[in-house]
């Protein structure tokens, strides 16, 4: 991906943001914005401007409260093979 590409999503995500109006679905918006704009830096090569940094919050941490905890009732279940299975020709 190309710089100016990352930077092009970056803007969409943070205008996403900007009309959304839940608070979560806002921040993480911007963190995803923020982490298109920093892949986009270190493929030019240059330093993030502070305005960028500022404009972000801090996504790093998560909401403790909001922890998910997985049962073995939630855990992935196996699933079949897609398409046709195979004859099984019995001698």
């Amino acid at each position: 991906m190309t710089p100016k590409f990352l930077r092009e999503e970056a803007a969409r995500f943070r205008g996403m943001a900007d009309e959304n109006t839940r608070e979560a679905s806002k921040l993480r918006l911007l963190g995803m914005a923020a982490d298109y704009e920093s892949r986009a830096t270190k493929a030019d090569g240059l330093v993030v401007p502070p305005s960028v940094e500022e404009a972000a919050p801090d996504v790093s941490e998560p909401d403790p409260v909001a922890k998910i905890v997985l049962t073995p009732k939630d855990a992935p279940v196996s699933r079949r093979p897609v398409g046709r299975p195979r004859l099984r020709i019995s001698p």
